[in-house]
């Protein structure tokens, strides 16, 4: 799988916890979609960096969030 990894991978970012609930926050009010942190990653990603390319993708799974993380989540949307 690493291997394929590296074939298939032109880089790897970090993102935060912070940037994480966002991307359950942008998930839940434009997609409808409630989703953990890790399935957030991609979007995270997306939205904090300068990533190249005119088309990105991301794989949206994990829909089985932590109620007091969906709560936060939730709330700071509510906050906006």
């Amino acid at each position: 799988a690493v291997l394929r990894m590296r074939e298939l991978v032109d880089d790897m970012v970090l993102v935060t916890d912070s940037a994480l609930l966002d991307g359950m926050r942008l998930a839940a009010r434009t997609l409808g979609l409630l989703i953990e942190p890790s399935a957030a990653a991609g979007l995270a990603a997306i939205a904090s960096h300068d990533l190249p390319g005119r088309s990105l993708a991301t794989v949206l799974t994990g829909t089985d969030p932590r109620s007091s993380l969906l709560a936060q989540a939730l709330e700071d949307q509510a906050g906006r």
